[in-house]
């Protein structure tokens, strides 16, 4: 198995704590699970419908830049 990307369940951004939300669709392929902060489940569903909306693919993650 390749390496693994580590999210925080919530992290703080100007003031405000922002929690880890997972979210689910199904494909041809198969199905598959994404993840976004958001701070309540209302904000979530409102990114989510956003995401479907207007996501576009910005490219393949090939590692992680450390600080």
């Amino acid at each position: 198995m390749g390496k693994r990307i580590e999210l925080d369940l919530s992290v703080w951004v100007d003031g405000r704590n922002w929690h880890l939300f997972t979210f689910e669709y199904a494909t041809p392929d198969g199905k598959f699970t994404g993840y976004l902060y958001a701070i309540s489940p209302e904000h979530a569903a409102e990114m989510l419908m956003d995401l479907k909306a207007n996501a576009a693919l910005s490219g393949q993650m090939v590692g992680v830049i450390e600080p």
